[in-house]
């Protein structure tokens, strides 16, 4: 697994200066040298734990995928004609055509993206490549947006010449009748990517869908996340917030059963397809995986002392109630080893100071960069219970 101990090699990697670097809100370290980025992410959280008079690990390690071009999904806001991100010191859309946070394949779906001549106000965009190259978009318009939208036909008739297209909350899909658009039910397409070793796991899902912003950097997670399941030997997993399963076939890989708790039925559906369609040689991850959905932060079923392992990777606002049954079990009964990972720190300590308070220390801590020149980072957590 790469473990990059030496950031600035990658400052080669962002040789072109952005020009939209005093406007845009999107990128903050922009001026940052990348080792000097990763060093500022790492002190952030580890005063963080401080602050918290968390027990400290004995380091807090890091993995990159380099400083520029990860990110294969992209997420744009349409304002009076302008298609970009933000601007850092008002709520007006920036007009930008070319960013090198976006992968090569992510760039060319922009440049061509860009040629559309929007005739609404305001709106959304989530534009998406495959790990294949497929290219997909989600629109998000009002209501009244979208009807115009299917009614005037040409853009989405030029749309789906090159992409698939999901339109509104529901994900709805465009179907051309002959004489008119038509929406029906969202459809699952592999749009993502989990690694079982050396091995690629489609994900199928939505263009809409959660998942991690990079195909690089999502592998260098599921590496993580094996490895550390690979510590408990014939292990019970129990899995919350599993989403379309991205870090589901890395865990399965390495235990002897897994269940995966998801609020969201779609994605739920999305995980269930890419477990009958997974390669023969994984084919038998299958009958190691449950599936139950439930909203695990208001109210869990299950009991914790039947597992080994808890996998937990939450929303922004963090575990919240999931984790008063723990505190209801002996020592002996809470599972050996908590797994934590989190796009948000702040929510992940409050829940790091729940752990501790039931015995649980931090074995190994990453920072994850998949989002360079940005504040931002991913941070993934082994904890192990203490042995009474």
């Amino acid at each position: 697994m790469p473990n990059f101990h030496d950031f600035e090699i990658f400052d080669k990697d962002f040789q072109e200066k952005c020009p939209y670097s005093q406007d845009c809100g999107g990128c903050q370290l922009l001026e940052t040298p990348y080792g000097a980025q990763i060093e500022g992410k790492r002190t952030e959280l580890l005063n963080l734990f401080k602050g918290a008079n968390l027990p400290l690990p004995e380091q807090i390690k890091a993995l990159s995928a380099g400083a520029s071009h990860l990110r294969d999904r992209l997420d744009f806001s349409l304002q009076e004609g302008r298609l970009g991100l933000y601007h850092k010191d008002r709520h007006e859309v920036l007009d930008i055509d070319v960013c090198a946070q976006l992968s090569p394949e992510l760039q060319l779906w922009l440049n061509d993206f860009r040629q559309i001549q929007w005739p609404f106000k305001k709106g959304s965009f989530r534009l998406r490549v495959s790990p294949e190259g497929r290219r997909g978009v989600w629109i998000d318009l009002a209501n009244i947006d979208i009807k115009a939208l299917l009614d005037e036909q040409n853009i989405l008739k030029k749309l789906q010449a090159g992409a698939f297209v999901e339109i509104g909350q529901r994900r709805k899909v465009p179907v051309w009748t002959g004489t008119e658009f038509k929406l029906r039910d969202p459809e699952h397409h592999v749009w993502f990517q989990s690694w079982v070793g050396e091995i690629a796991v489609d994900l199928y899902c939505q263009v809409a869908s959660f998942t991690q912003p990079s195909h690089k950097a999502n592998r260098l997670i599921c590496d993580v996340i094996a490895s550390w399941v690979q510590k408990a030997p014939s292990s019970r997993v129990i899995e919350f917030g599993s989403g379309i399963g991205n870090l589901t076939f890395p865990a399965l890989s390495q235990a002897d059963s897994l269940l995966a708790c998801e609020i969201d039925e779609l994605s739920l559906q999305g995980l269930e397809h890419s477990l009958n369609q997974l390669p023969p040689s994984l084919g038998h991850l299958k009958n190691r995986v449950q599936i139950y959905r439930g909203d695990f932060q208001k109210k869990l079923t299950q009991n914790f002392s039947e597992f080994d392992v808890i996998l937990a990777n939450p929303p922004r606002s963090g575990l919240m109630n999931f984790l008063n049954p723990l505190k209801e079990l002996s020592a002996t009964q809470r599972p050996e080893y908590f797994i934590y990972m989190s796009c948000f720190p702040e929510s992940m300590t409050r829940d790091l100071m729940t752990l501790n308070e039931c015995g649980y220390q931090m074995q190994e801590v990453y920072i994850l960069d998949q989002f360079p020149q940005t504040s931002h980072y991913e941070v993934l957590t082994l904890l192990q219970r203490k042995q009474a």
